[in-house]
């Protein structure tokens, strides 16, 4: 059989403890606490009775010493020691066993029998006592003015007598005393701990029921559900936080639902209105190219010196210009299907820089990378990546006309994503334009659409990613584009 060790009992105790609830605990706290103290006071109150019963008993041994030795010194005054023999055998016949003896100055026991025949007294090792179990005191029988006579000045003691008084009389006197007590204090602790139980009940154990049942009702959605008429403060101060915060999360959730249906109207109107913006991009895409093929025709028949092939040129850039928005529009409006795999960022990184390269050159733009060697994987699309920060690195090149510096950096942070940064040096955006550059056909620049920026949040988004800008007027744009790792990265849904 395994014995269960000390610690382990400890240890259920504290998890049992911590299980119980809170009545439970004020209840067993209050009432141990009161049995413990009681107890303690009524062990040293019996404790202090029997030495008050045993300093009693001391005290009355002392007071009969003096009646002792009067009816002594008189009996033998008066010759007459059958008075000392009746003394003692009287004395003695009251217990089971001797209780008083006459001891000669060597506190030899002397035989009160022989004083009554006239005889010399025999004398002996008086009886043992345990003094654990009795209370035994020696009194001198001085040697008075009229015993001298008989017995001389010397000595200053004639002998002793010796009182011996049992222990468990008088325990038995206290514990008889001290039973009626036992049971007043029983009856109390019960009557106490009854009374007790019914105040934790009525002002614990009943509230907090409540206030658990009222809890429970609101995470199931019963968010009209309140607490009143608690018994005391602290409660009832619970309850007023329980009641203002289920107000909160019933105003809370009116105005989430409220929210949720007009966006649901919203996503609504907006995949009705991406559909048929999609269908009518389609439609007027397919005659663009129609046109754009015949003006190229056109134009090839013009003679190189005509005034109509300039403007059949101008015609065909302009052509050129709304194939791509709507293009754009086409790949926000429908984005394509990703081709998920792992990657490294190194791969869509290094080729958007290629092909900027020849572009740095003619604007002067000093490039500074600042990627590290010691980057996860990513899985998605890295296809779809290298279009976003192609679109980040061209607008920075925009903003840069003059020439500046492109700063391309990427670290991977403690939680185990990548941090990308597409910073320039160019005019920045000023703050009332931040707030819009993701918002669909927003743009400050003359031919551009308005479509770069959001449709890189689109791909970033559908990535488990998310994308930030910071600005500052005159000093230059920061991009930042962060990545889950492969590690903890969800499958992508594009």
């Amino acid at each position: 059989m395994r014995r269960t060790l000390p610690s382990q009992w400890l240890r259920r105790l504290i998890v049992a403890w911590r299980g119980a609830s809170l009545a439970r605990q004020a209840f067993i706290a209050f009432y141990s606490s009161t049995v413990a103290v009681t107890a303690i006071t009524f062990i040293l109150y019996i404790q202090d009775t029997r030495r008050s019963v045993l300093d009693m008993e001391r005290a009355t041994m002392t007071s009969m010493f003096p009646v002792v030795e009067r009816v002594i010194s008189d009996a033998m005054l008066q010759q007459s020691r059958g008075a000392i023999t009746h003394l003692f055998s009287v004395h003695n016949a009251h217990g089971l066993d001797e209780r008083m003896f006459l001891l000669d100055p060597n506190k030899l026991a002397v035989n009160t029998e022989d004083l009554a025949r006239q005889v010399r007294p025999r004398r002996e090792v008086p009886r043992a006592f345990d003094p654990g179990n009795n209370i035994i005191m020696d009194f001198p029988i001085r040697n008075r003015p009229a015993c001298a006579r008989c017995h001389g000045t010397l000595p200053e003691t004639l002998g002793y007598v010796r009182l011996v008084s049992p222990k468990r009389d008088q325990q038995a006197v206290a514990e008889a005393n001290l039973k009626g007590r036992l049971i007043i204090l029983f009856s109390s602790f019960i009557f106490l701990g009854l009374w007790t139980l019914i105040i934790v009940r009525r002002v614990i154990d009943e509230p907090m029921n409540r206030i658990v049942e009222a809890m429970r009702r609101v995470a199931h959605g019963a968010l009209d559900t309140r607490v009143d008429n608690l018994p005391s403060g602290e409660l009832r101060s619970i309850a007023r936080g329980f009641n203002t915060m289920v107000r909160l999360l019933e105003k809370d959730r009116k105005e989430i639902l409220d929210l949720h249906r007009r966006q649901v109207a919203h996503m609504e109107r907006l995949a009705a209105l991406g559909e048929l913006s999609a269908h009518l991009a389609h439609e007027v895409r397919n005659p663009l190219t129609g046109i754009s093929s015949a003006m190229q025709v056109m134009q090839g028949e013009v003679p190189e010196n005509s005034p109509r092939r300039e403007v059949l040129g101008k015609i065909l850039g302009q052509l050129n210009r709304m194939e791509q928005t709507m293009g754009n529009f086409l790949r926000f409006a429908r984005m394509p299907e990703a081709v998920v795999r792992p990657f490294r960022l190194h791969e869509p990184l290094g080729r958007v820089l290629d092909l900027i390269e020849g572009r740095l050159r003619s604007q002067h733009v000093r490039l500074e990378r600042a990627i590290s060697d010691q980057l996860p994987e990513l899985r998605g699309d890295p296809g779809q990546i290298e279009q976003v920060f192609l679109n980040l690195c061209i607008n920075a090149l925009h903003a840069m006309p003059a020439g500046g510096t492109l700063r391309v950096g990427a670290r991977r942070e403690t939680d185990g994503t990548l941090i990308v940064e597409v910073s320039d040096t160019g005019k920045g955006i000023a703050s009332g334009d931040l707030e819009n550059v993701f918002r669909p056909f927003f743009t400050t620049r003359e031919n551009g659409s308005g479509l770069g920026l959001p449709i890189c949040r689109q791909i970033v988004m559908a990535h488990n990613g998310e994308i930030w800008i910071e600005s500052v007027p005159e000093r230059g744009t920061s991009v930042y584009v962060r990545l889950p790792a492969v590690e903890a990265v969800a499958p992508v849904e594009v």
